[in-house]
């Protein structure tokens, strides 16, 4: 209720004063003088108190996605972010040490119930040293150009003419390519999100107070009565080892006929607090080792995920030097691995070294395009500091993508972070032009990153109502949060490579814990095509399974429980049809205002 008590504050607040500045500019310039009081004198006046108490952060809202808040919740949260931004900039600008400031943060995070001490303390200390590099080199850097980044809301919008940027893309007609299509299939398995937990502890504790739970040390906060299961838990808990292994070895063992292995992101846990780089090299290496010794001669494809860094979402802009914050180590080590391995051929090295993406065509007429989509994400601090395209990836994808056009040659995208509203506002912008220009031979994108069987539907700038393209999203390995975990079989065209259905496979993590001593019952939970009852995956299709979900019930509670991966603590709270409506809007993607079609 905290956040309910935001707005009657700041209407007193309003009473109190003029009406010429807005009830979120009056908290922040009120909310500004006060930390700037505490942080000169280290005395909390009544009303510095009063307003920490009122901009708490409940508890419930922890671990919440800051790009969920809507109304009282997102003026609150952009209140707190501009106050604080804006004190320490000016405190940076005025000489205060980098100690102080840790020192000061680190006592609001915890003030404010933002994580606990040790979880603000942590986190403050690993993205300090690029915070402050960026507002050093970029003094003319506010607030509200960082809180915009981060939270692009209408509370928090982000104005700034450095973030409007364009590239070039090709403006001539799209060439025709002959896209018949074949008897012949070839299966592709998409795994992602294994985010393996070194110090995953079965039977440890799966309730704590930290944004990820199950791990050795945290018994001594264990105030339920459940306990880790020896697969995985439903609650903010990641992967086991045995886990990660089992996954991957139901696949070979289970699909004899695999062309390819996309694997889409995210090998590191959620232990965002307490990363090293000794810590995420040992994960990265232990899991691609085992991916390759799985697998043997199938071909694997990777990508980064946005936990791969340390810290965790940022991918520094490749003119940072300074090997204390930039991201050359990680890029330098999937250049390694995956060339290695013999997954990747050594043309792909530049770009991997440049920015973590890359291209290859394994086969006459198709190519594969690789992106390091997590530049995009709004939590990657480096946006600050270069807005436009950074390491020039879409600029590439337009010439790639131009380039498959003139061969001739049908593509696969694949991307952690999907064009949704986490990836910053411009990026997606500018990705989508791309993917309406050579949406012709864009056959399929594939995503990571949401956890969630879902996908997106992207609408034509020609003809809002005509499906151009469309992407799909994997799910996740692990079942955080209450998910159960799950991979996605492919069977793709031979010819032209669109998909002609999709197998999701995946386990019920409640009998899988119940049965610990044997492997878990993998099994196919449903085919698309099926599923959705739709008689292919073409557009016209999947435009009628949509439309269709807007008025079947049946239909779209089947997807809703999709969603969710059957997860039963994900379902145990009452969805309506109005409920269950929402989910439709993750679906629409398009360069006009998608909210329109979801009313």
């Amino acid at each position: 209720m905290q956040f309910y008590k935001v707005l009657f504050f700041t209407f007193l607040l309003e009473v109190a004063n003029s009406n010429r500045i807005s009830y979120e500019d009056d908290m922040i310039l009120r909310f500004t003088n006060e930390i700037n009081n505490w942080v000169k004198t280290g005395e909390e006046s009544e009303e510095f108190q009063r307003l920490l108490d009122y901009l708490t952060i409940p508890t419930s809202l922890q671990h919440a996605n800051w790009h969920s808040f809507t109304d009282e919740k997102s003026t609150a949260i952009c209140v707190i972010c501009r106050s604080v931004v804006d004190v320490f900039i000016e405190s940076r600008k005025k000489g205060m040490s980098a100690n102080d400031i840790k020192s000061n943060v680190i006592k609001l995070c915890t003030r404010m119930n933002i994580e606990t001490e040790r979880v603000c303390n942590g986190s403050v200390t690993l993205n300090l040293p690029t915070i402050l590099h960026i507002i050093d080199a970029k003094p003319n850097l506010t607030g509200s150009t960082i809180c915009g980044v981060v939270l692009e809301s209408k509370s928090c919008p982000l104005i700034n003419d450095e973030f409007n940027w364009t590239i070039n893309i090709d403006s001539g007609p799209p060439k025709l390519i002959d896209v018949d299509e074949s008897e012949e299939i070839i299966n592709i398995v998409q795994i992602t999100d294994i985010h393996y937990d070194p110090n995953y502890e079965p039977y440890g504790n799966a309730y704590c107070d930290e944004p990820i739970c199950c791990r050795r040390g945290q018994n001594n906060t264990n105030r339920s009565n459940e306990v880790a299961g020896y697969w995985g838990h439903y609650n903010q808990c990641d992967s086991p080892w045995h886990a990660v292994v089992d996954i991957l070895e139901q696949i070979r063992d289970t699909h004899q006929n695999i062309s390819y292995v996309y694997f889409t992101g995210d090998i590191v846990d959620h232990g965002v607090w307490e990363t090293s780089f000794e810590g995420n090299t040992e994960s990265i290496n232990k899991s691609y080792s085992q991916i390759y010794e799985t697998f043997k001669n199938i071909p694997v494809y990777p990508i980064l995920g946005n936990h791969e860094p340390h810290p965790l979402n940022l991918f520094a802009p490749n003119t940072i030097a300074d090997d204390e914050i930039n991201t050359q180590w990680l890029y330098n080590m999937m250049a390694r691995l995956w060339i290695n391995f013999g997954w990747l051929p050594e043309s792909t090295r530049s770009t991997i070294l440049k920015g973590g993406y890359y291209t290859l065509s394994p086969k006459k007429g198709f190519r594969i395009i690789a992106l390091n989509s997590n530049v995009c994400y709004s939590y990657n601090w480096w946006l600050w500091y270069q807005p436009k395209d950074p390491d020039d990836q879409l600029q590439w994808l337009a010439d790639t993508l131009l380039q498959a056009e003139k061969d001739g040659e049908f593509v696969h995208i694949l991307a952690h972070i999907p064009a949704n509203k986490e990836c910053q506002t411009t990026w997606k912008r500018e990705y989508l032009k791309i993917v309406d220009r050579y949406a012709r031979i864009i056959r399929a994108q594939f995503n990571g990153h949401t956890h969630n069987d879902e996908l997106q539907l992207f609408y034509s700038s020609n003809n809002s109502t005509t499906i151009n393209n469309v992407a799909w999203n994997g799910g996740s390995a692990t079942a955080f949060s209450n998910l159960n975990p799950n991979y996605k079989l492919y069977i793709v065209d031979s010819k032209n490579y669109a998909v002609k259905d999709i197998e999701n496979w995946m386990y019920n993590l409640t009998l899988a814990n119940e049965n610990a001593a044997q492997r878990p019952l993998w099994y196919k939970s449903y085919s698309f095509k099926e599923e959705y009852d739709i008689p292919d995956l073409s557009y016209n299709s999947l435009h009628n399974m949509l439309s269709k979900l807007a008025h079947d019930e049946d239909l779209l509670s089947r997807y809703y429980r999709n969603f969710f991966k059957r997860a039963e603590p994900s379902l145990k709270n009452e969805c309506n049809m109005v409920c269950m409506t929402t989910y439709i809007c993750r679906i629409i993607t398009s360069l006009e205002d998608q909210a329109k079609y979801c009313n």
